[in-house]
Order: structure tokens, then sequence, then C-alpha cells
């Protein structure tokens, strides 16, 4: 039955059970109808700066159970496989790359069986005189490669098989926004894999891996072990960025040269309202807020900064807006000890747009954020942390 109200969100855990991987990882993507794609496809979303898994609900209406699961499947295994920044499949040409990764993926053991009359297999055109499964995305593209050569006409149309959007993948050579998504999809399977192989790390028992096979699993896991090294003040970028709401109008204006991939070359009618709580414990370090109101100052055209003095309180009456250009003295105005809560409250109870709480971890974990919070700390306070966040950013300097 056609349904364009079908909500995904609402069939994941129960397709997604026996497959604990693709659930943890489905966990922390996030996830969009979108009736203008005819199927369903890993995209980046601009304003968001991380990739979304995007599904039109009338397609997932009309699928079996057992489709549903192979779909999902499908659509994370080209997130979890570097498929998004297909670099080692430069030498095909867009359509042809896009291919060679449908047909490695849907041959793989645990995807033979439930494979779709609608999806590219080996053995179905335009590879039906090939009959490997198993192999690489590589391996098939120089098949697709001779055969097209040797076949031109056959490839001038579409092939039924190529179901799901692809449109997004490859971009990333000239985007910086691109690369910290890229890097936040990484940190999302690493999460995905810690959980299978060890637990949470806050008691949750090892998961395990499902139906993933034991050469997959490395292949996973080399792709996420391979992230760069993102310079912090671009990862605030990315947070401020997606603290403005997608639906904000814009205008265009000349390109932001400090960073020019995450298009703050749109001027920005909304600025982003960011709280910047700062733990008073005594153990966050000056060194440390100098280096974050620094680069905050380069960022203060797109959002307006409130510092939120805390320890087990909110100092309120030094609570403040710093100003583009201003050089306040940052005093310490409490020296008690840490409770997360109290910022959060403050924040949760205003119309903040994005939470940056500077701190030494060392209190314990708060109650949930109606805005998206981050963790700045430093190596000391990543190492002896009380907790880790799980689905918020930890940002670790020096």
């Amino acid at each position: 039955m056609k349904d364009k109200d079908y909500k995904l969100e609402m069939d994941i855990y129960s397709l997604l059970k026996e497959e604990p991987f693709f659930a943890l990882l489905s966990r922390q993507l996030q996830k969009r109808s979108d009736l203008s794609i005819p199927t369903a496809g890993i995209r980046y979303n601009e304003d968001a700066v991380q990739y979304e898994l995007i599904y039109n609900p009338v397609f997932f209406s009309e699928l079996s159970n057992t489709h549903k699961k192979w779909v999902l499947m499908h659509e994370l295994y080209h997130a979890s496989l570097g498929h998004t920044q297909n670099r080692k499949l430069d030498f095909l040409d867009k359509k042809l790359a896009n291919m060679a990764m449908d047909y490695a993926i849907n041959s793989l053991p645990n995807m033979i069986a439930d494979c779709p009359e609608f999806a590219l297999f080996p053995g179905r055109p335009p590879l039906e005189h090939v009959h490997q499964t198993s192999q690489s995305a590589e391996w098939y593209g120089h098949r697709l490669k001779e055969d097209k050569e040797k076949n031109p006409d056959k490839y001038k149309n579409e092939f039924d098989g190529q179901f799901d959007d692809h449109s997004e993948f490859g971009k990333g050579d000239a985007s910086e926004g691109i690369e910290i998504a890229d890097q936040k999809l990484k940190e999302a399977i690493a999460k995905a894999v810690k959980e299978c192989e060890i637990g949470d790390g806050n008691g949750s028992p090892a998961r395990g891996w499902g139906s993933v096979s034991q050469e997959m699993r490395k292949k996973i896991k080399q792709n996420c072990n391979s992230s760069f090294k993102l310079s912090p003040k671009k990862v605030l970028a990315s947070f401020i960025k997606a603290s403005v709401a997608a639906d904000r109008r814009t205008s265009v204006t000349k390109r932001n040269r400090r960073l020019p991939g995450l298009k703050f070359g749109k001027k920005y009618n909304y600025r982003a309202n960011i709280a910047i709580s700062i733990d008073q414990s005594g153990s966050v370090s000056d060194s440390l807020l100098a280096q974050v109101f620094e680069w905050l100052g380069e960022l203060a055209n797109f959002a307006s900064f409130t510092v939120v003095p805390f320890d087990h309180t909110v100092a309120e009456d030094k609570v403040y807006v710093w100003k583009k250009g201003e050089k306040r003295q940052r005093e310490r105005v409490l020296h008690g000890g840490t409770d997360f809560n109290a910022p959060t409250k403050y924040v949760n109870d205003r119309n903040f747009d994005g939470h940056i709480v500077i701190t030494d971890m060392m209190a314990s974990k708060p109650i949930r954020s109606k805005c998206q919070r981050m963790w700045l700390t430093d190596k000391h306070g990543e190492r002896y942390a009380y907790w880790k966040p799980t689905n918020e950013r930890l940002l670790v300097l020096g």
C-alpha cells in the first residue's frame, strides 16, 4: 500500500534488531523522508554539515519487511565503506563508479539471498556475463569499463538496477564542509564498531556484528580508522553553521576566505544564538579559554555568543553577551564543584540554537539538551572524564 506519510524511524528497530552494527550506525544518522527522490540514498546536508539517510516514504511503504531491511543495509554499507568519497574509483565516470559500488554491496554474502529484482547483481545487465560475487567495487569497476569499451551503446540508457541515490558521492575534493561531514560519519562508524566489539563503555555489553563477515568488518574498521585530523576551528565553524535553522532565509555575498568550504559566503539574515558555558571549577586552563575565544572571534559574524559561568549553579549576574572585538578579561567568578545540569537547565529555559560547554569533564552526565550541544576539553579532561558523550561531539584541544 502506498503511503506518503510512512515513517521509517518507526520500523528501524524491528527491521535491524538482528543486525546490531547497522542498527547502531543508523541510530546516529539523521533520517529524512523526501518525495523528490525515487527510492533512498545517503546524501550530504549542506546546512547541517552532515550526511543523512534520505528515503522516499511511498517507495518504502510498498516494500516487504525483508526488502526494507535489505535496502537499509545497502545504504548503510555505502556509508560504512567510504563510498561517499569513492576516490579509488577515479578511473571511472560517475555512472560506472556508482554501479560498481552497488555490484560490490549487493553481492556480499549477507546480501545475496534477499537481493530484490530491482537491484544490480552479477549475472544481471549490464554485467550479465559476470557471475563472480563478493568482489571489490574496483574489481567490478574494471569489468564495467571493459564492457563499456566493447559495447558503448549498451550504456547510453539507465539500467533498472541502479535504484538508489548517489548524487552526493565523491564531492569532497573542494569542500571543507564535506570534509567535516566525512569526519562526523567516520566517528559515527567508529562508535558503532566499538559498541559491537566491546560495548559502549557505560556498562552495556558488546552487541556483536550480526551477519557482517570478518572481511567486511576489517574493511569497515580500516575506513573509520583512516580519518584525517580536522582543525578545531573548522569543527567549531561546522557546529555554529549547523545551529542556524535550515529554513532561515539567506542571500548570497562573497565567499568567506577563512572557511570557504562551509559556505559562509552566504549572508544569513539570522545569526545563531550560542551559549558558551564555562566550567569554573579551576581545572579549565586560561590558555584553553583564550584559544577558544580567539576562534570564536573569527566566527562572530555568524553567531552571537552568550557566556554562562557555572560550577554547581549558574552565576546569572555574571552572564553576558560577548561582542565581536571585545577584549573583556575572562575572570573566574565561581570556584565550587561542577554540575552540568545547571548550565543545561539555564540554556534549555532560553532561546538558544546551540550550547558549547568548556569543561574538564569531571562531573556526572547531565540531562538532555533541547538544542545541539558540544563539549570542549583538554587532553587531561579527556583522560579523566567521568563519562563520554555518545550522541554529542567532544572536541579535545591541546
